[in-house]
């Protein structure tokens, strides 16, 4: 019995080993290069700087910039990119986005998906393309004095959008180790678990709604201490609108905030309430 247990051990010790090895051989390259960012130590720092000099560059063309400047209502902007690449290094658009943080121009941004150049891929072990997102949130300061938008380096907003997150809130009963695609799927399910349980739906014949189907559009902020704040409704009746907030204030203190780089912030989230109304 001793020896099998000596025998397991060495077995374990070794495959954890060789699972440490793998993880860290298992990539020749293990992001995306940008261009000019070849021969860097931090592929990584060298892509994010690179990238906010091409949105830089492209958003401070005179169409674009006096747009931003007539729109923005603050001097600062935060533009979000998340740009998927192919195991060649191009851009898959379909499945790419950067936001635009211009109210009244909602494809303002877009174009520039067209404009960003081909990078070098990621390459697995055997010198193979990966395929890969590059999520990143960008600052940008409207210096109107000097007509010219200026970016703003190792900038974090209050405000980061769940599409972003480093990593997303984790709400009360989701397993925290998961992804954050699975801790999104979680939150929702929980959200709507607690709507189906306490929406007033008959509320819907009192105040007269038109048959079919009624949608509430419900928006709030996930603060830094897990709180739901800021809960903002749009439906068919005023009233409905108070019995949507009312429900979505019962969501209780999440287990853990959204964070970006290793600290907490604000995460906006929406979510429709939709019911069936009939005679």
């Amino acid at each position: 019995m001793r020896r099998f247990c000596s025998v397991f051990a060495l077995i374990l010790i070794t495959s954890l080993c060789s699972a440490q090895e793998t993880k860290q051989d298992f990539y020749k390259r293990s992001f995306v290069a940008y261009e000019g960012c070849e021969d860097s130590e931090d592929l990584e720092r060298c892509y994010e700087v690179s990238f906010h000099e091409f949105l830089a560059k492209h958003i401070n063309r005179k169409s674009l910039k006096d747009s931003i400047f007539f729109d923005a209502k603050k001097d600062t902007i935060t533009v979000s990119a998340n740009i998927l690449y192919d195991e060649y290094g191009k851009v898959v658009k379909r499945h790419s986005r950067i936001s635009n943080p211009i109210n009244n121009h909602p494809d303002g941004l877009k174009g520039l998906l067209d404009s960003i150049p081909v990078v070098k891929p990621v390459l697995d072990r055997y010198n193979n393309g990966v395929a890969q997102s590059a999520r990143n949130l960008f600052g940008f300061y409207l210096d109107k004095a000097k007509d010219t938008i200026v970016p703003i380096l190792g900038y974090t907003p209050r405000e980061i959008p769940f599409d972003i997150i480093e990593k997303v809130p984790v709400y009360k009963g989701c397993d925290e180790s998961m992804d954050n695609e699975n801790l999104k799927n979680c939150m929702n399910d929980k959200v709507r678990q607690l709507i189906s349980k306490n929406f007033k739906t008959k509320l819907a014949n009192k105040y007269k709604l038109k048959q079919g189907i009624q949608r509430i559009y419900v928006i709030f902020k996930i603060y830094t201490k897990g709180r739901v704040k800021d809960i903002v409704a749009r439906g068919p009746h005023p009233e409905i609108e108070k019995e949507a907030i009312r429900v979505i204030k019962k969501i209780p203190r999440l287990t853990k905030p959204g964070y970006l780089r290793g600290k907490p912030v604000i995460v906006p989230f929406s979510i429709p309430i939709v019911f069936a109304v009939s005679k």
